[in-house]
């Protein structure tokens, strides 16, 4: 499965392009049909998924160790979710989300400058795009510090992950956010209501309408002023 990743494989039945010709005796084992590589997987326990989980995070710390990481530098994470489609009737945990298509409907943490996965954890196709957020981010914060990342961590979402419990969560691990908001349309006199919970929670608001002014980190001024049109000092 391994070396089928390697090569560009996405599926099952793509490991068994490595049955052909003389591949086996290159990879050194024996090449094992899809059929059996499925019957393999199926028998993963969560307990496993966990195992999986923690040599993913040895990997990726021996990879930063040798100077991948961000150090002491900002280290900006995109927090989303994405689907991943199937045909098939009998896949388990496979349902019909939001995008009205059968298949799983995972939780990804990806690193904004390279794209690498910094945590994963798969939802069944039917999961809200919030399920399992809190846990998600209670889990990812803790493995980049443990990773080395010592600098200041910004978690960016779209307005699927806005709950409160979540961003609990990342003010408790000291981490900055910025989480978009959905809504009716709002007159100008109520903007202001929404900026003391967007961004990193640093924030504050001053006067009313589009006289308000915003105070708080220097994120979080230009930010909030791009977003809701209000000038910032």
């Amino acid at each position: 499965l391994v070396c089928s990743a390697l090569v560009g494989g996405d599926s099952i039945d793509d490991a068994g392009v490595l049955r052909s010709g003389e591949t086996q005796r290159v990879l050194g084992h024996r090449v094992m049909a899809p059929s059996t590589l499925g019957t393999f997987l199926r028998s993963f326990t969560f307990g496993h998924v966990r195992q999986l989980d923690r040599a993913f995070e040895t990997i990726l710390a021996r990879a930063w160790a040798a100077g991948m990481g961000p150090g002491s530098e900002p280290l900006t994470i995109h927090l989303d979710s994405t689907i991943i489609e199937f045909a098939g009737h009998a896949k388990h945990g496979a349902g019909f989300g939001y995008t009205k298509r059968r298949g799983y409907h995972p939780l990804l943490a990806t690193r904004a400058d390279t794209g690498e996965v910094l945590h994963a954890r798969m939802r069944k196709g039917s999961a809200q795009s919030q399920r399992g957020a809190e846990r998600f981010v209670r889990e990812l914060v803790p493995r980049l510090r443990r990773l080395g990342a010592s600098g200041p961590l910004l978690v960016r979402a779209d307005s699927g992950f806005w709950s409160n419990k979540t961003i609990a969560a990342l003010e408790q691990h000291g981490a900055r956010y910025s989480i978009g908001v959905s809504g009716p349309t709002t007159t100008s006199n109520e903007q202001p209501s929404l900026i003391s919970t967007m961004s990193c929670g640093r924030a504050s608001s001053q006067g009313s309408g589009r006289r308000s002014q915003l105070s708080g980190c220097s994120f979080c001024q230009p930010l909030l002023s791009v977003c809701l049109k209000i000038p910032y000092s």
